[in-house]
């Protein structure tokens, strides 16, 4: 009985060191697969624009600087976006086809939004509730705001957004 209670403390001793050795194992696999950690990358919206009427639809252009601060190049693999006119979301953008930022560099990426005339006529409504405001032409205003998420390879979600006034002209808004 003696030679049986050896054997099962041998097997117990044995088996928690290699439950310790494959803990240790996992933790420095799970270490060297994370690698360095990058720094996010830096969004800015530098224009949102009317770029034409279209029918029954105004196309809006959306211009994104994006700068890459890491060592290496770096995919942005999606872009989604919601434009806010007078407080309502009219429109959604996304990144047609992924954009690759060179390593400490960037890259200018244009979005296009579609937004309806019925969208617009509320808006231009909502506007002019508000009280007079004109771009540097002359033209009317409306409020926007531009929301969104960049996804980047290896899962990186840095978010951007960026509001103000926008002549219906395309021209930048002055307050009277």
């Amino acid at each position: 009985m003696s030679s049986r209670m050896e054997t099962s403390c041998i097997s117990g001793s044995m088996s928690r060191s290699f439950r310790a050795l494959a803990t240790a194992v996992l933790f420095l696999a799970a270490c060297a697969a994370t690698g360095p950690r990058l720094a996010p990358p830096k969004i800015a919206v530098t224009a949102v624009r009317v770029d034409r009427l279209e029918g029954p639809q105004a196309l809006f252009g959306i211009t994104l600087d994006v700068q890459n601060p890491n060592p290496g190049d770096i995919d942005i693999e999606a872009l989604d976006a919601a434009l806010t006119l007078e407080d309502e979301r009219v429109a959604g953008a996304s990144l047609v086809a992924p954009v690759r930022l060179p390593a400490n560099g960037a890259a200018t990426v244009e979005l296009s939004a579609r937004v309806g005339v019925d969208a617009l006529l509320r808006a231009a409504a909502a506007s002019m509730r508000r009280g007079p405001a004109t771009s540097a032409a002359g033209a009317p205003t409306l409020r926007y705001s531009i929301e969104g998420v960049a996804a980047f390879a290896g899962g990186a979600r840095v978010p951007f957004g960026r509001s103000g006034e926008i002549g219906v002209d395309g021209s930048a808004a002055t307050r009277r």
